[in-house]
């Protein structure tokens, strides 16, 4: 657990007046940045499956395909991405609410997997290429009883905006927007 001494109020390296404030401009924010933040990401294409991300607050992402799948292995995959961005979504939306409850977290660890249909994505079958389900398991070690943690967990999946984009229809709008250099004809 990381603590921050020199937080007063926190709980579990969370300040409560920081997230008192942050909720108060969240709030008057009406539909603006505070509210609602835009993410974006920039993916670059390098050779064979690699790619380069820029993603938010100058973060760069390496991606990759595994070996087996005709990657060079030098990177995460985007499976691994989505999976990860759905356990880290959830252990923030997690600490953020049980710190507020004035709970003491002495350890959260969450193993998220699913399988992808391979079989769909290289055409072999007709079906969704995507995962077929996605498994979370938590582990947590508090100072409250196991029935407040999980009756308090329950109620904060409903929050975590990850889970909640992956679970409900939301469009993805895909514009393609091609350049070519007109070709050269020699005589």
């Amino acid at each position: 657990m990381i603590v921050d001494s020199n937080i007063k109020n926190a709980v579990n390296g969370i300040d409560h007046e920081q997230c008192r404030t942050i909720k108060e401009h969240i709030k008057a924010g009406g539909d603006g940045d505070i509210a609602k933040p835009r993410y974006q990401a920039t993916v670059i294409w390098d050779s064979g499956y690699h790619t380069t991300s820029n993603v938010s607050d100058d973060q760069v992402i390496i991606g990759d395909e595994p070996v087996r799948y005709g990657g060079e292995g030098m990177g995460v995959t985007p499976q691994d991405l989505l999976l990860t961005a759905v356990g880290h979504c959830l252990a923030a939306t997690y600490i953020g609410g049980l710190s507020a409850a004035r709970i003491n977290v002495e350890s959260l660890r969450l193993h998220v997997s699913g399988r992808v249909n391979f079989r769909a994505a290289y055409g072999i079958e007709p079906g969704n290429p995507g995962f077929e389900d996605i498994k979370v398991t938590v582990e947590i070690q508090t100072d409250a009883s196991q029935k407040e943690v999980t009756v308090l967990l329950k109620k904060l999946e409903r929050t975590a905006p990850i889970p909640d984009t992956i679970m409900r229809p939301v469009p993805v709008n895909v514009e393609i927007h091609h350049y070519s250099e007109p070709a050269t004809h020699s005589a």
